[in-house]
């Protein structure tokens, strides 16, 4: 052992006996260890900055979605709303008469002229509306140009109709391709959807609104990408709908990147592309626009500098070997490491801020809750409409800051809204009768919104409410329903006495009359019952909506009203060759005994009733059946009628709605029937169920309480 010690005694001697062995040793022995550790803390650090900025570069690109889709489903459904206008419908039913079946006699041009201009003023209202469109066109299924606002814009396709018109004759919503500009027009998109026909005879057509993609780039400057980001969007032919001028793609470079491949393939992801020209790289965050085919791509410039800490990084071994020859070269490495490390910092905070500050400028409440339903953003005009402040809710489960209510229950209608959007992963809307409890106990009428958010993998990572004050659009229909009302009431007294005028001259009280005078008196007499129908209907409609539709409570024999009834409609069922036959109440009449309006239910059972006969071919049959079962009263009314899609169904009871079907023009029809049966069997706590099988018949079901509610 002594031999040995004497050696290291030596050697060491022989080390420190020099100043510069001295020194080596110092730096081998303090500064290396320590550069190693403020090395792996550098490199720590700026990893986590590249994962921060590449977690704003999702966000930003999420909330480019979000936003671009609901823009574009915005004027989709601006043309889902007019389409349907019996204006188009007429035009287009005109246009097919005049060149097919119909003479083009006087009479029938200035009927077909007649039908254009006023299909020119629905499209030229619709325009109004929605001054962003560049025109408004309405075309035939052969790709015609019927009608189009303004004229100069458009015209017939050349060849046959493009792949996205066929889509929209066939009733899908199509958004074409960029369309190329000319001197005349600018680059645009054409957004397209469906017509109905007017008669099972004549063909759909398509209303198409050009939207030029100066719009979309109005759009885009919304979104507050930042100076070191830019957004590009492009079509499902690769073509740029949307490019930064000053990007560091051109049009053929970006439409060449695999991630617009990837992102029109319905992929949403995060991806590097290296150009080694030049000696740089880029980030690029890329998600599909899967309704309107398109793709949206967000890439962030990476400089030559990051290079250099990433080979530094893996290069560690080696570095640790010679560090001790490059101490001066080492100190300026790590100062322009920190620097790189603030500059990222900097980045993640400027981003972090801008998405705060986009989120802060937008009028409506937006906030965003986690998978768990906890809040994790919190704008300001949140702020404003709950009385939370941002820093109170953030971390919170949304039910303890957003009191949400719906006829009376409160919470219900949040908890649908963003846990159906989280569990479903669909967007939910809420637009009617939602009210907000504000924090100091007042209420705000609201509609809300929640869409959800996903991640990389196509999970929902959590969702995104979006709610406003909806006092003025409440107000706005309160005062429609007010006048309706008092217009009402003010029309049916002059048209009651019209009535009474006809009816005396009908009866030749006043004289005889030939048959032509009857004929045209007959007329109208009719057609003035008709409008009496009309603003009966309206009116009942207002009552209900205001809450002023008064229900009497005195026992109705269920079996004797629908058996009246059928007796009534003996002579109108006889017209059109139907059969009405009541079964006997089950188990007697006496059982089958409600609380309730019985001039109400009347109204019900004859709406219903009278549905089923005007349905029913030639030679068909309708059914009515009464009958106890425990504490309610049923009563169903079958027919072996048309029938009711299954597509149709949603909307059965909505206002205003008529189903299109082979008979649906044998009599006038306001579409308020089925809506008011609803409204004053659940005002009775009743339900009313429906079930139909096309070309074989409907069952409507009406269940009521025997005991009173």
């Amino acid at each position: 052992m002594n031999p040995l010690s004497n050696f290291a005694e030596r050697r060491l001697r022989w080390l420190t006996a020099s100043a510069l062995r001295s020194t080596a040793i110092f730096v081998i022995l303090t500064f290396v260890p320590i550069l190693l550790l403020t090395y792996y803390i550098v490199a720590t650090s700026i990893r986590n900055a590249q994962a921060d900025a590449a977690n704003a570069d999702r966000q930003v690109r999420d909330f480019a979605v979000s936003l671009l889709r609901a823009n574009f489903r915005s004027e989709r459904d601006a043309l889902a709303g007019a389409s349907d206008e019996t204006s188009l419908e007429r035009a287009l039913a005109s246009m097919v008469g005049a060149e097919g079946a119909l003479k083009p006699t006087a009479r029938n041009l200035r009927r077909q002229a007649n039908d254009l201009s006023l299909a020119g003023g629905s499209l030229a209202r619709l325009r109004r509306r929605h001054s962003e469109f560049l025109a408004v066109q309405l075309y035939d299924a052969n790709g015609t140009l019927i009608a189009s606002d303004p004229a100069a814009v458009g015209g017939a396709f050349t060849g046959a109709p493009p792949e996205w018109f066929r889509n929209a004759l066939a009733g899908q919503s199509a958004t074409s391709p960029l369309q190329i500009g000319n001197s005349s027009l600018p680059n645009r998109i054409d957004f397209a959807m469906a017509v109905p026909p007017l008669t099972t005879s004549a063909p759909p057509g398509v209303l198409v609104g050009v939207l030029p993609v100066g719009a979309v780039a109005d759009w885009v400057r919304h979104i507050n990408v930042g100076p070191d980001r830019y957004l590009y969007i492009l079509d499902g032919t690769r073509k740029v709908v949307f490019a930064p001028p000053n990007g560091p793609f051109n049009a053929v470079q970006i439409a060449a990147l695999p991630a617009a491949a990837d992102a029109l393939g319905g992929r949403t992801g995060s991806g590097e592309f290296v150009s080694a020209i030049q000696i740089e790289s880029e980030a690029i965050s890329y998600a599909p626009l899967p309704e309107e085919v398109m793709a949206l791509l967000v890439v962030r410039p990476v400089r030559f500098g990051f290079y250099i800490y990433k080979v530094f990084y893996d290069k560690l071994a080696l570095i640790a070997v010679i560090i001790f020859l490059l101490a001066v070269a080492t100190g300026l490495l790590l100062r322009a490491a920190f620097r790189y490390y603030q500059r990222y910092n900097r980045e993640v905070e400027s981003g972090r801020s801008k998405t705060e500050a986009l989120l802060g400028s937008i009028g409506d409440g937006v906030f965003a809750v986690d998978a768990e339903g906890r809040i994790i953003e919190f704008n300001r005009a949140a702020a404003a409409l709950t009385g939370v402040t941002a820093s109170a809710a953030l971390g919170r489960p949304y039910e303890q800051v957003m009191t949400l209510s719906e006829g009376g229950a409160e919470g219900a209608a949040g908890t649908d809204a963003v846990r159906q959007t989280i569990l479903q992963g669909r967007t939910f809307r809420s637009l009617r009768d939602l009210t907000l409890v504000r924090r100091d106990g007042s209420r705000l009428p609201i509609t809300l919104s929640a869409a959800p958010v996903r991640d990389d993998q196509g999970g929902v990572a959590g969702c995104v409410v979006v709610f406003s004050d909806a006092s003025q659009e409440r107000e706005v229909d309160r005062m429609k329903n007010e006048f309706i009302s008092i217009a009402s009431h003010q029309l049916r007294t002059p048209m009651t006495g019209v009535k009474g005028v006809l009816s005396l001259l009908l009866d030749e009280v006043l004289g005889p009359l030939n048959p032509e005078q009857q004929a045209y008196l007959r007329r109208a007499y009719d057609s003035n019952e008709r409008l009496i129908a009309l603003v009966n209907d309206l009116l009942n409609i207002s009552r209900l909506e205001q809450g002023s539709l008064q229900l009497r409570s005195e026992p109705v024999a269920v079996a004797d009203v629908v058996s009246g009834l059928a007796s009534d409609l003996q002579v109108r069922a006889a017209r059109y060759q139907v059969t009405i036959r009541v079964d006997p109440p089950q188990p007697n009449a006496a059982e089958c005994v409600v609380p309730g309006d019985a001039v109400r239910l009347r109204e019900v059972f004859a709406n219903l009733m009278d549905n089923a006969v005007k349905y029913t071919p030639e030679h068909g049959t309708v059914t009515v059946r009464t009958r106890a079962e425990g504490p309610r009263v049923a009563v169903e009314i079958i027919d072996t009628g048309v029938g009711i899609p299954a597509d149709k169904m949603p909307t059965l009871f909505q206002k205003f709605n008529r189903i299109q079907n082979p008979l649906s023009g044998r009599e006038f029809g306001t579409g308020l029937g089925l809506y008011f049966a609803r409204s004053v069997v659940e005002l009775h706590r009743g339900t009313i169920e429906v079930e139909s099988v096309p070309e074989k018949g409907t069952t409507f079901r009406v269940s009521l309480p025997r005991t009173t509610p």
